[in-house]
């Protein structure tokens, strides 16, 4: 290829040459600049498309927990109704079932407060069955004593023994009247005309009062020796699971000692009990599924007699 020599003789013709590369030349510049232009365009765009791809999709996963939580307390509510509709044959599940109708809430809530560890909740499972476990060990320890306790035997009340009545001419009043003004002479010569001396009175200083935050640890010793012979026997576990289910028991004991102590049938007591630690072990698995829903669901053997 052969470069081609333009010959320039004129001022016109040089003038005129210039004009022509820098046209080309801003050419090439308005090109380049579109180009960096449609790019940005195009990447706003991608970028609006993703936000709007995520937000629809964050939507739709709200939506379908929402969903899902309120399946959970439709199927709560149909199963309750139908609980209430069909009593069991059995009085005690029915009382059982009353029972745990009013603890669910507050177990449930103190429950799923432990969101750290899984070892937390582990803890809390094992104290609050073995709570169950010690409250019917002692129920059942207190209705086999049984029986109203002896009443004592009126006394005999006798006078006191060497005393007379007194002779009946005596005057009593005038002894009596007697006695006092000697009291009260007694009394006078203690005491100054000047009235400068007083009566010591002695009083037990206080001690100041106690403030709010000492109150506060205070309690919470004498809370955690409760906590301590409520967690005996169950070895190094987690403190933290060990006092919510402390507080829960707390919570909820009234319910299934009221209702049990109101059975006086054998048979009915022992299926209230049976099947009230059986489902409240199931409990605490639904109650843990709530939280982790990745877990595989847990086979359980049908309970002896069902």
């Amino acid at each position: 290829m052969t470069n081609k020599i333009i010959e320039i003789t004129t001022l016109k013709e040089l003038i005129e040459m210039a004009t022509m590369t820098g046209g080309a030349v801003q050419g090439v510049a308005r090109n380049n600049e579109d180009e960096r232009i449609m790019t940005r365009e195009n990447q706003a765009e991608t970028l609006l498309r993703k936000y709007i791809r995520n937000k629809i999709k964050e939507s739709m996963r709200k939506d379908s927990e929402k969903e899902q939580q309120l399946r959970q307390v439709i199927r709560g509510l149909i199963k309750e109704a139908k609980e209430q509709a069909n009593p069991h044959p059995n009085t005690g599940i029915n009382k059982l079932r009353d029972a745990f109708r009013k603890a669910k809430p507050s177990i449930k809530s103190k429950f799923q407060q432990l969101t750290t560890s899984e070892e937390q909740r582990t803890s809390f499972t094992a104290h609050l069955l073995n709570a169950f476990i010690s409250l019917f060990q002692q129920l059942d320890a207190l209705n086999a004593q049984g029986g109203e306790p002896n009443p004592v035997p009126d006394a005999d009340i006798k006078g006191p023994e060497g005393l007379e009545a007194p002779p009946a001419d005596s005057n009593i009043e005038a002894d009596v009247e007697a006695e006092l003004d000697g009291l009260l002479q007694e009394i006078d010569v203690q005491v100054q005309d000047d009235d400068e001396e007083v009566f010591d009175v002695v009083s037990d200083e206080k001690p100041p009062p106690k403030s709010q935050v000492e109150k506060d640890v205070a309690k919470k010793k004498e809370v955690e020796t409760e906590r301590e012979d409520f967690g005996s026997g169950l070895g190094d576990m987690d403190r933290t699971g060990r006092n919510q289910a402390f507080d829960a028991f707390r919570l909820v004991q009234s319910y299934f000692s009221d209702a049990y102590l109101d059975l006086d049938n054998e048979a009915d007591r022992e299926m209230f009990k049976d099947w009230c630690l059986y489902n409240l072990e199931l409990l605490m698995k639904s109650y843990e599924s709530e939280l982790n829903p990745n877990l595989a669901k847990p086979e359980i053997s049908r309970h002896e007699g069902d």
